[in-house]
């Protein structure tokens, strides 16, 4: 099967074609949703659907759960996403999620070291790319809004170097690379990340960093905190006055 063991012994790519993979979807969506949950992310969902060519497997499972959100949901709906390399899954015109998600895809300057920059058509990036068409909320649109993060997945063989290749930033991942860097650095990058989405693509928008996991180790810190640091979380980085600076000045807000 395509995807056994993809990521470690026992780890496999799950098949949204089984029944056994969408009754799991199911459970675990409707017990977020009973804990308050408006919103809940389907991760890399088109490596799932090899076997569901036609989408039908996807659109049985968001039925499902925007099905059960209308009964119990505080606001009787969720909103969905996951990543979507192709820019979207659409079945008859009919877009599956509410809004897309993709990595930021950061391209590190090897002629500075450490710096990284954003660039329309490196690697899978999202940007101009989101599919639109009918919305699950029935309004239509010619390019979904998305959202795109600082990602995490590993670290290379050279952390710290240049020219590892693919999309290794500096060989780390996204969020390691941006949590090694200084915290003025740290500001002044989302906030050159956040205009630059925003003028590069209008049906974009950053999603600001909060908590997430690095792979190579900071200070023998294993986890990224924004917040400011305190005996909650004593190791948080103190990037919440930069990104709070950032949504204040968004003129869209006014």
């Amino acid at each position: 099967m395509s995807g056994r063991n993809q990521w470690g012994r026992d780890a496999s790519v799950p098949d949204v074609s089984r029944p056994e993979t969408k009754l799991w979807f199911y459970f675990l969506a409707a017990s977020y949703i009973d804990l308050g949950f408006e919103a809940i992310h389907f991760g890399q969902a088109e490596i799932m659907n090899g076997n569901d060519c036609d989408l039908e497997h996807w659109s049985q499972v968001l039925d499902l759960v925007r099905a059960y959100a209308a009964r119990h949901a505080r606001r009787h709906m969720v909103l969905c996403d996951a990543h979507v390399p192709s820019g979207g899954l659409v079945r008859d015109g009919r877009l599956l999620f509410d809004f897309h998600s993709f990595p930021l895809r950061i391209v590190e300057v090897p002629d500075k070291p450490q710096e990284a920059i954003l660039k329309v058509g490196f690697s899978d990036g999202i940007y101009g790319r989101s599919k639109g068409g009918v919305t699950p909320s029935g309004w239509k649109c010619d390019h979904l809004p998305y959202l795109v993060e600082i990602d995490n997945w590993g670290v290379s063989r050279q952390p710290g170097q240049p020219g590892a290749g693919g999309i290794w930033v500096w060989g780390y991942d996204e969020i390691t690379w941006f949590a090694h860097r200084s915290r003025e650095y740290r500001a002044a990058w989302l906030r050159y990340a956040w205009d630059w989405v925003r003028k590069t693509d209008p049906d974009g928008y950053l999603q600001m960093p909060g908590s997430r996991t690095v792979r190579s180790p900071r200070d023998g810190m294993r986890w990224y905190h924004a917040n400011a640091p305190s005996p909650a979380v004593p190791t948080g980085l103190g990037d919440e006055e930069a990104i709070r600076a950032i949504w204040a000045a968004d003129p869209a807000r006014r």
